[in-house]
């Protein structure tokens, strides 16, 4: 019974794979949401605020690991 919850505990291979496709993605609409705000900011302003809004939440889920776990610590010394 503890070697079933030692292998829940350790992501399979397919699944850090898939964690690094997103990543990858995350980061790729990113930054072409930044460079279509670019070209757009001179026609339609609120557009490309809208469209650079979405880049900067784009980009942060590229740290979304690091995001949770940082909640996870603040959460833990607010029990304490």
């Amino acid at each position: 019974m503890k070697m079933d919850r030692k292998k829940n505990k350790e992501p399979n291979k397919l699944k850090r794979l898939s964690d690094y496709i997103m990543t990858f993605a995350f980061l790729y609409s990113s930054l072409i949401c930044f460079s279509a705000s670019a070209d757009r900011w001179e026609q339609n302003k609120i557009i490309a605020v809208i469209i650079l809004i979405c880049g900067v939440f784009s980009f942060m889920a590229v740290f979304r690991w690091q995001i949770a776990s940082l909640v996870h610590l603040l959460k833990g010394k607010k029990s304490e």
